[in-house]
């Protein structure tokens, strides 16, 4: 029989094979485009980078525990008039470095990104966005059993002219009662679920504010909390708690920019807030945005 290894060896169609197999290439054989210095207009360009490339992070919870999961990377850095393009490739391999070391949670991520980007890009000013799910137990309020809730939240890093400055942002859903429903019914009140974008401003150098603590905020200023697992027991004390305790949009904001403030120039520099009250009466969602009249808007 045919041996078929010694046939494409001893033949033409071996040497056919390898001339259409993809060479090995060094740096030296193969031309950078983006340091092409000509050819292309001179403009300065803020930002440049990759969004939304996904990889395991880890985040530290108020009481010591660990959430894991998936975050979504972004990273930018900003271009000189004088360079073509950026090796878009980096920001990747870079992200992957960073997470190789052991003990790194999102924080950490972030400020390690900054500065490695910054040196190893020689940029200016460097960019870094970490989107996450965040974890917590519930208790239902009457029965005591736990579910988990999901809060988005993100962190966002910036080192700019030097100087870094860290943002955490929570997406909070909750329950609102609406104050005027109640008050012109005989009986009952429309409700709806919401949801609360707190943004703040870190200043770690004053402590740590945790997650759990803006959620608590928003929570604490609601109709009621959301709690994905109930018994009946439950339902009637959440239906009873969001009767009692009625908020417009409007009220809602306010209330959260209250809280906020005692925290303002401690550990939070500045803070927006954007609130969505998804109308169960209407086809619109009433919106209220608030924040501390400095540089968040």
């Amino acid at each position: 029989m045919l041996n078929l290894k010694s046939f494409l060896l001893d033949s033409k169609i071996y040497s056919t094979i390898i001339k259409f197999m993809p060479r090995i290439k060094t740096n030296a054989d193969i031309p950078d485009i983006q340091n092409t210095v000509d050819g292309f207009p001179k403009k300065y360009i803020p930002k440049v980078g990759t969004r939304d490339a996904t990889l395991p992070v880890k985040i530290i919870r108020k009481d010591g525990t660990v959430n894991e999961g998936s975050g979504k990377f972004s990273m930018y850095t900003d271009l000189t008039p004088e360079n073509k393009g950026t090796n878009m490739s980096r920001y990747r391999i870079l992200i992957e470095e960073i997470l190789q070391k052991d003990g790194y949670y999102v924080h950490e991520v972030i400020k390690d990104l900054l500065h490695e980007c910054k040196a190893r890009l020689k940029s200016d000013n460097a960019y870094v966005k970490i989107k996450f799910d965040y974890f917590l137990k519930r208790q239902a309020p009457v029965s005591k059993i736990e579910s988990h809730m999901d809060y988005r939240a993100n962190m966002e890093g910036k080192l700019v002219d030097g100087k870094e400055r860290l943002f955490l942002t929570v997406h909070v859903m909750y329950a609102s009662l609406c104050p005027c429903s109640k008050e012109i019914s005989d009986y009952g009140a429309h409700n709806q679920r919401s949801v609360a974008d707190v943004t703040v401003e870190l200043d770690e150098s004053k402590g740590i504010m945790w997650i759990e603590e803006l959620i608590d905020i928003v929570e604490k200023c609601s109709s009621a909390p959301i709690i994905n697992a109930l018994k009946r027991v439950d339902e009637a004390y959440q239906t009873e708690l969001m009767y009692e305790n009625p908020v417009f949009v409007e009220d809602m904001v306010r209330k959260v920019a209250v809280e906020l403030d005692k925290e303002l120039d401690n550990r939070i520099k500045d803070y927006s807030v954007v609130v969505n009250h998804y109308e169960s009466i209407h086809t619109a969602i009433a919106v209220a945005v608030i924040n501390a009249g400095r540089e968040l808007k």
